[in-house]
């Protein structure tokens, strides 16, 4: 963690810098905030005009900080951009370890010079900076609110970290309104110098924080990100709202993969590599976060208790959604509920109390469920009804969940008016997930299921290893394409590098003459493949410059002859290298495996089925490299294609196993040879269960050579 950092969240004394007696401005705002907070350490207000008035707020106002007679821990700096740094320079006289600037007007306005200033003062005197275009800090623990956004806050175990000040404010808001306890709110602003790796940090660590929950705009270091985030989840759930899904990122012309890999989709695949949950919006956000600090279940057993059945099909659709796992061992559930449940209702999961069971109802079956091992959590969802008491159910589940001794999870949704709004803010003051609607409680629990069983995953995950390269033979083919001032690699320089990598690569020959042609040919053995071989050709079948199928000498003859005509008249001033001769594949399943490098996160792997799939539905999934095992086999899995893989109309099953390996592979390699930028091998062709396989043609662009 870095040094200083704890200051900004446990300061013993803070001067606010910009200090206001006048209600409406942002240094009375801050100020108040502090005071009525009850924030118990030395307040220092700063004002120019400090000898005009007596006190700011009942406190002695200094015109500088060289006047306060104390050290200060913390500044808080809310005066016009101009003056910033030399309030800054101040603070480093002072010996002030952490400083907040609230003022605006740096970087999110184009002075990029102004703000590298703010941070060259700030590393002079090792203090950390928070800002500029903040909102401030909030740390409940030690009633801290050193902010400009609403003065009273819920106490509770979410540290919450925005870039945006108005959403953050205005989450701020909502969250005293839906009875969410906070630990810590925080504006990261431009980020000049505190990001949000160092407050996951410092959340790691800080014993009153149970989960994290984080509005994202972008990242500085993705890698960086990622390795942090790892070690954390595994201890605390990390919660990322990401905005900006655009398709905007590294495209090349030359690269499937490249073209493919928006910033949303890089961003989504490398949050779940590490168990980030991204959530789509901020109530979601905040859903999933109020649940995680329920004891983690003993298992994936749910059942669901309610008095409507239209509620409990609702449940039960979000909970296939989320991959929850309703127990279904129906003579067991009617042994346990059996004198739980009227005649005319059931106790299939979801148990149906029907709309005639009273309060006493959900009290006897709740009692009931949490008694059964078997049973690892529990969804109580109350419809609410004219003869019965909304806040007497909560009563009753409060009792029965506080009494247990297994500290089993307990989950409830309450669907109602008024009544039922202050029975859920009642269940919620005293820890009890509750939500308005049965969907945004089985959301929030399949989130939770999500980052247990990832937890459960890493543990048994062995970390990527490494592939022993020969690097010399590499380096060679490499040095050869630089030589020629080339970024794009020769079909059979690609497969080369492949083959010296460990994949599968079916035997080929390059032919510069129509007679090396027939030599190749015949050394294969037929049937072969001919193919184009040149730099400034990509598409080589769009300038029909592809003959499958070619069975004699006769027919390599013909090719080759067609192959460079139509190749020579759509592109004259081609350089042609040659044919390249390649040994017939067996059919099977086409797949596409890619590499391209993202500038946040680096190299990224993608994985989708060829032809259509991958041209026009774009059925693709993606992992920052290096990836797991387990990363790879979720690769295959995620796309919509993959039944295909499984064998269709009494298909035989493909090499699933070899696949998953092969992108495992691929991983290893993109991360292992930084100097590749792009490659794609397309087609992979995966055969038969057992058979492997094969690389039929692949592409590598290298990264230009840096001066």
């Amino acid at each position: 963690m870095r040094a200083n950092l704890h200051h900004l969240f446990n300061p013993e004394s803070i001067a606010v810098i910009g200090a206001s007696a006048h209600r409406g401005k942002i240094g009375y705002e801050l100020l108040n905030n502090i005071i009525t907070f009850g924030y118990k350490g030395k307040i220092y207000p700063v004002n120019i005009r400090a000898g005009e008035v007596d006190s700011i707020l009942g406190l002695k106002p200094f015109q500088s900080l060289e006047d306060i007679p104390g050290p200060v821990d913390l500044a808080l700096i809310t005066i016009p951009a101009q003056y910033v740094a030399d309030a800054m320079r101040d603070c480093i006289k002072k010996e002030v370890k952490a400083c907040v600037v609230i003022t605006s007007g740096f970087s999110e306005t184009e002075n990029i010079k102004g703000e590298q200033e703010l941070v060259d003062i700030a590393e002079s005197g090792s203090m950390v900076l928070l800002g500029p275009n903040v909102f401030g800090v909030v740390y409940t623990p030690v009633n801290l609110n050193a902010s400009f956004g609403p003065t009273h806050l819920l106490a509770g175990k979410i540290a919450f970290i925005t870039q945006s000040g108005a959403l953050g404010i205005s989450l701020m808001d909502w969250t005293i309104a839906e009875r969410i306890g906070l630990s810590s709110v925080v504006s990261v602003g431009n980020k000049a110098d505190i990001d949000d790796d160092d407050l996951l940090e410092y959340f790691a660590q800080d014993t009153y924080t149970r989960a994290i929950a984080i509005y994202m705009e972008g990242i500085k270091n993705g890698r960086r990100f990622m390795n942090l985030a790892e070690k954390i989840v595994l201890q605390k759930p990390l919660i990322v709202i990401k905005s900006g899904r655009s398709q905007k990122g590294a495209k090349a012309a030359a690269s499937h993969t490249g073209s493919l890999a928006g910033v949303d989709n890089v961003f989504t695949s490398a949050f779940k590599q590490v168990g980030v949950l991204r959530a789509k919006t901020t109530r979601e956000a905040f859903d999933w976060a109020r649940i995680f600090h329920l004891e983690k279940p003993k298992g994936d057993n749910v059942v669901i208790i309610t008095n409507g059945g239209g509620a409990g099909v609702m449940a039960t659709d979000e909970a296939e959604e989320n991959n929850l796992h309703l127990l279904d061992d129906y003579s067991y559930l009617e042994d346990v509920f059996k004198d739980c449940v009227p005649p005319f209702g059931s106790t299939r999961n979801p148990i149906d109390l029907t709309g005639q069971t009273g309060e006493e109802g959900y009290k006897i079956a709740l009692r009931a469920a949490l008694q059964e091992e078997r049973i690892h959590c529990i969804v109580v969802i109350y419809c609410e009804a004219p003869l019965t008491d909304p806040s007497q159910v909560a009563t009753f589940i409060i009792k029965e969940v506080e009494a247990q001794r297994s500290k089993k999870p307990v989950v409830v949704a309450f669907i109602g008016g008024t009544r039922s709004e202050d029975a859920i803010n009642m269940l919620n003051e005293h820890g009890i997930p509750t939500y308005p609607e049965p969907e945004r409680a089985m959301d929030a629990l399949g989130a939770f299921y999500r980052w247990v069983h990832f937890i459960e995953s890493e543990k048994k995950e062995k970390p990527p290893e490494t592939l022993t390269l020969p690097a010399k033979e590499i380096e060679s083919i490499i040095d050869n394409a630089r030589r020629e001032q080339r970024l794009q690699l020769l079909e059979s320089e690609a497969k080369q590098i492949l083959r010296l990598a460990g994949f599968d690569v079916p035997g080929f020959w390059m032919g510069s003459t129509k007679e090396e042609c027939v030599r190749a040919a015949q050394k294969i053995g037929f049937p072969v493949v001919m193919k184009i071989v040149s730099e400034d050709i990509i598409h080589k079948t769009e300038v029909g410059g592809v003959r499958v199928g070619i069975s004699s000498v006769d027919e390599v003859r013909e090719a080759y002859t067609d192959i460079m005509t139509r190749v020579r008249k759509k592109y004259p001033d081609a350089t042609i290298r040659g044919i390249i001769v390649c040994e017939m594949v067996e059919k099977g399943v086409e797949t596409i495996l890619g590499v391209s490098s993202d500038p946040q996160f680096g190299p990224v792997v993608m994985f989708g089925l060829g032809g259509i799939y991958v041209e026009v539905l774009k059925d693709v999934s993606f992992r920052v490299a290096p990836l797991s095992r387990r990363d790879a086999q979720e690769m295959v899995h995620e796309i919509k294609a993959t039944p295909l893989l499984y064998g269709v109309r009494g298909g035989e099953k493909k090499d699933i196993a070899g696949l998953e390996d092969a992108i495992y592979r691929l991983g290893l390699l993109a991360a292992e040879t930084p100097v590749i930028a792009e490659m794609d091998i397309n087609p992979l062709m995966v055969l038969d269960k057992q058979k492997g396989c094969k690389v039929v043609d692949a592409r590598i662009t290298l990264q230009p050579k840096e001066d």
